[in-house]
């Protein structure tokens, strides 16, 4: 890894080329936003993508492919935006569509949800099939070109030490010494992931690394796809079972496209994780319900079973940095990571495209940088808020993860014997709304009704 210095003179044209580091869901949604501000954009991507289909084959730098993913109403509306007629397009694909209030089974803190009409749609769709959809579509824009199976070895900057602007990267084709090539731009975007790379090469800068927030979780899922018809469970298109403190397991059984179903099922702290056929089902009989141990049991396995490990929440606080290098941004996971069970990664990485064509679009007296991490914390801070109290909740350590406990579990003993407090959790859970709507007083009220469990939580079925 290393910083490049070029000479001021060799600095391109402003809103000429903009370079994004990583083909992932981040990626593709922040390249076709920058379609519309920059003459040229350059997709580089580490893996080899040229020509990889909607076959459902998943790919080396995004492990947690095989496990569940779905587009709710938030992020197909942002999608919609950037990439018009998309939705139309994966469900003539073959991915099912869902009103998560009414055709999906929720426990959430051992409390079964209602199924009534909440306006929370899902499209549920391997995470394969959704990337290939958004690459097609982003591979069409007639400004981009992609740079796969190359490798970042840094970027190129001028200034001195402290003070330098970035104004590319230097790249190389993927296992070789030769052929390495700058790559000059007016901006380059981290998207590669929770292993972006913009903290060191800030260092390398002379800058300081962003401050960064985490939440330790420990959990690790083991997913596995199934042959079964989307109409297996009647009307259900949905199975979701959370974890509780008493038993800190849990799982999605969810359809996907082209007649397939997805089980991932997920555990906190040091509980061994299923690796073959035999401990997948043992594992998934101590939470589904019968009717979905009765699916899959007759089910026929289409992969090997997958297991994916996440250590920790991790939110970069790039919004507290004092100084930050011009032609520089990071976004999607790179930016802000939450435990993958909230389902809010998909919904942050098109949130924050979206955010970053407004800040490009208004030319504020602000650097580019500070105004879009300004944007970006506000709107990666309620899923971060969320999905934090959830697991503390979990975890039951010290007094105010005990506290946010006891607030959740009243919560979803309201939720479950009130539907319309019902509808607000699940619309504020898919970011529909705002979470602020779970303190509101007739919520507030019903939880108080609630009596006060002192026995340990257990999953319903």
């Amino acid at each position: 890894m290393e910083v490049v210095s070029m000479r001021r003179a060799d600095v391109p044209a402003v809103r000429d080329h903009a370079v994004v580091l990583g083909a992932g869901i981040a990626g593709l949604c922040t390249a076709a936003v920058l379609t519309r501000h920059f003459a040229r954009v350059t997709l580089v991507e580490r893996d080899q993508i040229k020509g990889r289909g909607t076959d459902g084959r998943g790919r080396k730098g995004v492990p947690q492919s095989p496990h569940i993913h779905t587009v709710l109403t938030r992020a197909a509306q942002q999608m919609e935006q950037l990439f018009p007629g998309l939705i139309d397009q994966c469900l003539t694909g073959g991915a099912v569509s869902a009103e998560l209030g009414s055709q999906s089974r929720i426990t959430y803190h051992g409390h079964t949800l209602p199924q009534r009409f909440a306006g929370v749609d899902g499209i549920m769709a391997s995470r394969p099939f959704l990337e290939a959809q958004l690459r097609e579509r982003t591979l069409q824009l007639t400004s981009l070109s992609l740079r796969d199976d190359a490798e970042v070895t840094g970027l190129v900057t001028d200034g001195t030490r402290g003070e330098a602007a970035v104004r590319g990267v230097a790249l190389y084709p993927r296992g070789g010494e030769a052929g390495g090539e700058v790559l000059e731009a007016d901006l380059v975007v981290d998207a590669m992931g929770r292993g972006a790379r913009s903290g060191a090469w800030l260092e390398e800068m002379g800058y300081q690394r962003a401050p960064e927030e985490r939440t330790r979780i420990n959990v690790t899922y083991a997913s596995r796809h199934f042959a079964l018809p989307p109409d297996a469970l009647g009307a259900d298109r949905a199975i979701m079972i959370g974890a509780t403190s008493s038993q800190p397991r849990g799982m999605v059984f969810a359809a996907q496209e082209n007649g397939s179903w997805v089980m991932s099922l997920h555990s906190y702290g040091n509980h061994r994780t299923p690796v073959d056929d035999e401990e997948f089902l043992d594992f998934a009989a101590t939470i589904a319900p019968p009717d979905v141990m009765s699916e899959l049991r007759r089910a026929e396995p289409l992969d090997p079973i997958a297991v994916y490990r996440f250590p920790c929440g991790v939110r970069r606080r790039y919004d507290r940095l004092k100084h930050f290098p011009d032609g520089l941004l990071a976004i999607g996971d790179a930016l802000c990571s939450v435990n993958p069970v909230y389902g809010a990664g998909i919904s942050l990485a098109a949130r924050e495209a979206v955010l970053l064509g407004e800040c490009l679009a208004e030319e504020g007296a602000k650097p580019l940088a500070r105004r879009f991490f300004s944007s970006a914390h506000d709107a990666t801070y309620p899923s971060w808020w969320l999905s934090k109290i959830g697991d503390y909740s979990l975890l039951q350590d010290g007094f105010s993860a005990r506290l946010l406990g006891s607030y959740f579990r009243r919560l979803m003993a309201a939720a479950a014997s009130d539907p319309k407090t019902a509808s607000a959790v699940l619309r504020s859970l898919s970011f529909v709304d705002s979470p602020l709507r779970l303190v509101r007083p007739r919520i507030l009220r019903q939880m108080l009704h609630q009596p006060i469990s002192r026995r340990p939580e257990t999953a319903a079925k």
